[in-house]
């Protein structure tokens, strides 16, 4: 907060308060000039005026400035003091202001209540005949009746929201149970498409086994391999082959595109040494062009064809 402090305020410029400020403003130097110079003679002696004259301006100017100090002092302490009693002072304030006006003007409030007609009282013991004449039912009448009906619904209710939790305990088992055989399922279709598609190629078991595990880490928590630890000889196969069998797997799950590039770059990086990810992702459908491991949106739907091509034999 920053103090300040008018050294020599200007008196004020409107009516007769103009005029007030002036004077007293005038007084105030007066009397402060003239204490200046008694008390520089005090110090210095009578003799010597001009010396006097010359002590008596730095004298004034500090206690002028010492005076208006203490009064801006005394200012922001009243300040203060009404700022955290502003709500106590305003309501005394407020109520010394209507006990004034009730006070000037009590005969007249007085002379209009008396000038007012009595308000009619409403004739409670009067009905229409109509209303007489209909049988009046009282609430203790109707209570013996009501009671027992509500009571029979709140315990049917009871007993019909027990049977609904129970049996929507067991459909969400069921529904649970359906999902996880279904993905079970799901997932060893795949996995039987993974080994159908890989084996007439050449590779070895232990090759077939590191594609499968890849394969489930993929589709199970859309994760990769790491290249370090799975080692695939490159074989006949094109670049195109694997990533059509990329795209194969990550369609049935909806897997990301990018996700799918990473993981034909570190499962089949002996086929993608010096290829880069972004070219993969963009390329990962191919259709053009004669491949052993074609685009298939359908890979579970056509798994007995491949079965019977692969294998020799149909099976039911």
């Amino acid at each position: 907060m920053t103090m300040e402090i008018d050294i020599f305020p200007i008196p004020s410029s409107k009516g007769v308060h103009r005029y007030i400020g002036t004077a007293f403003l005038g007084l105030i130097i007066i009397s402060y000039i003239i204490g200046s110079y008694m008390l520089a003679q005090k110090l210095i002696g009578e003799d010597k005026e001009l010396l006097c004259l010359l002590v008596a301006i730095p004298i004034f100017i500090g206690g002028y400035a010492v005076f208006i100090l203490l009064l801006h002092c005394i200012k922001q302490f009243l300040y203060a003091y009404f700022r955290l009693n502003r709500k106590e002072l305003n309501n005394l304030a407020d109520q010394e202001n209507l006990d004034a006006y009730i006070v000037k003007h009590l005969e007249e409030i007085q002379k209009k209540l008396d000038r007012e007609p009595e308000a009619e009282m409403p004739q409670s013991n009067v009905v229409p005949q109509s209303i007489q004449q209909e049988p009046k039912l009282e609430a203790d009448d109707l209570q013996p009746k009501i009671i027992p009906q509500l009571e029979d619904a709140l315990k049917s209710a009871q007993r019909d929201l027990a049977l609904f939790m129970q049996q929507l305990h067991i459909d969400r088992i069921q529904l649970t149970e359906a999902k996880e055989k279904h993905d079970r399922e799901k997932l060893e279709n795949i996995l039987r498409y993974t080994r159908l598609v890989f084996l007439p190629h050449g590779f070895s078991d232990e090759e077939l086994y590191q594609i499968e595990e890849a394969v489930k880490l993929l589709v199970q928590y859309n994760g990769i391999v790491n290249c370090v630890s799975v080692k695939i000889a490159k074989n006949k196969l094109k670049q195109a082959d694997l990533k059509n069998f990329a795209w194969n797997i990550g369609y049935q799950y909806n897997i990301d595109s990018e996700v799918l590039a990473m993981f034909v770059l570190s499962l089949f990086h002996s086929w993608f040494k010096n290829t880069e990810k972004e070219t993969i992702r963009k390329t990962l459908r191919n259709t053009n062009g004669a491949y052993s491991i074609k685009i298939d949106e359908n890979i579970i739907d056509h798994l007995p064809q491949l079965e019977e091509k692969v294998l020799g034999k149909n099976h039911q």
